[in-house]
């Protein structure tokens, strides 16, 4: 079992550093507070190397040694697509989970890097190599199918499970997930919007089971804040198939027509003041008859910029009509899409993220996917967990009624809770588009509400 043995100078660094240290995941019995900033420790790359292999955990388990080392040890695998179609994201994720593992410094843990090859049958042996491991909780596995997989296999064996999807179709009681739920991000973008006194929404939405998921979220929000949905167009996710869709939504066609209709009756009365009525419609650069206030754009990439400029073309005004988004929209590319400046998406707040991102990407020299913090605040989290002694009744420091503690936790991407049914729950910031960067107009609520209230209760429309 190869093992990662800092050297004699970071260990010193590291104990110097203890008193102002904490995880970057902090359970607080008063509440959730910001974590401190992590030591910019970088891993040894030899080791990121042998995990990124994907290797079995004989050869490639990965631990911090320390002085005076424990008898103890907490075996946290995780679970990832080493190999394969989705290897790049899959050792992004394992590059912060070491981070995670060296910035927590504990002696005891042992992160065990098991490659799903994003294969099922692949991940249903890998779950059974977690418990003749004997792990003590299993992070992953990133896709939604083999998360389920891997929690059919380990549930029996009492192993906890977290994985990294976003499909709360997987989740379940026990079965608990970290990815930022699209659901979670309408409602927060769209309460903020209510209380800003947009009464009227619209949606473009793409078609497949995210987009299935967004829809019923949007719907539920806007009537549940008594606003009304006007209009919801679907695509396909293929940017030559999107002029169709955009014009349904507009009504481009009736709007162009009526306007033409009205043109040809003011000059037919023949009268001046009508003709002169008439050729102001004419110059007129925006058609007449949108009613909705607001329109969700639920897509990032290049998609959203192909949809932006397409919504404008067809005469939905920007200025006139808000545009709405989701934390797809975390790419600062988008910052110079003219369309989307002013535009507000929900999600978490961006400096912590932004940071640990960039120090990743130069201690890698790769790019770094947005999800990687869901790595890091998972083997933050399990470090944290850590700390405290072994229940005496025998069982897991990672049981469903520790994970699920009301008052949540803090990490990289902010404040989240587990709920009882494996979904998350996470405190999410409303940002604007602006072309220097994404701007805070409303700050992630700081606590939690008691369980079966909602995080933020929108306020009687204006």
């Amino acid at each position: 079992m190869l093992r990662v043995v800092m050297l004699a100078s970071m260990v010193k660094e590291k104990l110097k550093s203890v008193a102002f240290l904490t995880l970057c995941i902090l359970l607080v019995a008063c509440g959730p507070q910001t974590p401190p900033p992590a030591i910019q420790q970088r891993p040894d790359q030899r080791f990121v190397e042998a995990a990124d292999d994907g290797q079995g955990p004989d050869e490639a388990a990965l631990t911090v040694a320390g002085p005076n080392r424990p008898v103890e040890k907490i075996k946290i695998a995780i679970m990832l697509p080493l190999s394969g179609s989705e290897s790049a994201t899959g050792k992004a994720l394992l590059r912060a989970a070491v981070t995670a593992l060296f910035d927590a410094y504990d002696p005891r843990l042992v992160l065990l890097p098991l490659d799903t090859e994003a294969d099922i049958d692949q991940t249903r042996i890998m779950a059974e190599r977690a418990i003749e491991e004997d792990v003590d909780i299993v992070l992953g596995p990133l896709l939604a199918g083999n998360f389920v997989a891997a929690a059919n296999i380990l549930e029996p064996a009492s192993i906890p499970i977290i994985g990294f999807t976003n499909d709360s179709s997987a989740a379940a009681a026990g079965r608990f997930i970290m990815g930022f739920m699209p659901e979670t991000e309408v409602k927060r973008v769209v309460d903020y919007a209510l209380t800003e006194g947009l009464l009227e929404y619209a949606a473009l939405i793409p078609d497949g089971r995210y987009g299935a998921r967004v829809r019923i979220a949007f719907g539920g929000a806007v009537t549940s804040g008594g606003a009304t949905v006007a209009a919801i167009e679907t695509y396909p996710p293929d940017p030559s198939a999107l002029i169709e869709p955009v014009k349904r939504l507009s009504n481009y066609d009736k709007r162009r027509k009526d306007m033409r209709d009205e043109i040809r009756f003011l000059r037919s009365l023949g009268d001046d003041l009508t003709d002169e009525i008439a050729a102001d419609l004419d110059k007129q650069e925006v058609l007449k008859g949108i009613t909705y206030d607001a329109v969700l754009l639920p897509e990032g990439g290049e998609l959203l910029r192909t949809l932006g400029p397409l919504l404008p073309f067809y005469e939905i005004d920007p200025n006139k009509v808000k545009l709405l988004g989701t934390g797809l929209w975390s790419d600062p590319g988008l910052l110079r899409e003219p369309p989307l400046q002013g535009a507000w998406f929900a999600a978490p707040s961006p400096s912590v993220p932004a940071e640990f991102l960039k120090r990743l990407e130069d201690n890698f020299r790769e790019p770094v996917p947005r999800i990687a913090t869901l790595a890091y605040d998972a083997v933050s989290l399990v470090a944290f967990l850590s700390r405290d002694d072994k229940p005496a009744d025998g069982s897991s420091r990672y049981a469903a009624t520790i994970l699920m503690n009301e008052k949540g936790f803090s990490g990289l991407d902010g404040l989240f809770r587990f709920l009882p049914d494996g979904t998350i729950e996470r405190s999410l910031a409303v940002l604007e588009v602006h072309r220097r960067g994404f701007k805070v107009v409303d700050p992630a609520p700081s606590v939690f509400p008691s369980f079966g209230y909602a995080l933020r209760q929108p306020a009687s429309p204006k």
